[in-house]
C-alpha cells in the first residue's frame, strides 16, 4: 500500500513535466487541428502519468486504487503548498 502511494505521488508530481510530450504526441498524431485546452492537457498527462503508476503498481506493489490516487493527489499539490508555507508566492 506504501509502495502505491509512492507511485502515485511520483505520478502527480511528474505529470506537469510530461505536458510537453504529451502535446508533441498529440501533434505528431494528427490531432494538430484539434487543440486541447491547458486544462484538457493537464488532465491527459496526469490521466497518462497515472495509468504508466498503476501499471507498475500492479507488477510491484499492491496495486490499490485508492492509496494510488491519494498519492497523486499530494504528489499535484505538494510543490504548490510547499512555496505557500514557504512564503515564495
Amino acid at each position: 500500500m506504501f509502495g502505491t502511494l509512492i507511485l502515485g505521488f511520483i505520478a502527480g508530481a511528474v505529470a506537469p513535466y510530461a505536458e510537453p510530450h504529451v502535446r508533441r504526441a498529440l501533434e505528431g498524431a494528427a490531432m494538430a487541428e484539434t487543440p486541447l485546452s491547458v486544462a484538457e492537457l493537464r488532465a491527459l498527462a496526469l490521466a497518462i502519468c497515472l495509468v504508466v503508476a498503476a501499471l507498475l503498481a500492479s507488477v510491484l506493489a499492491s496495486g490499490g486504487a485508492i492509496s494510488l490516487t491519494v498519492g497523486a493527489a499530494l504528489g499535484v499539490f505538494a510543490p504548490r503548498l510547499l512555496k505557500r508555507f514557504r512564503g515564495e508566492d
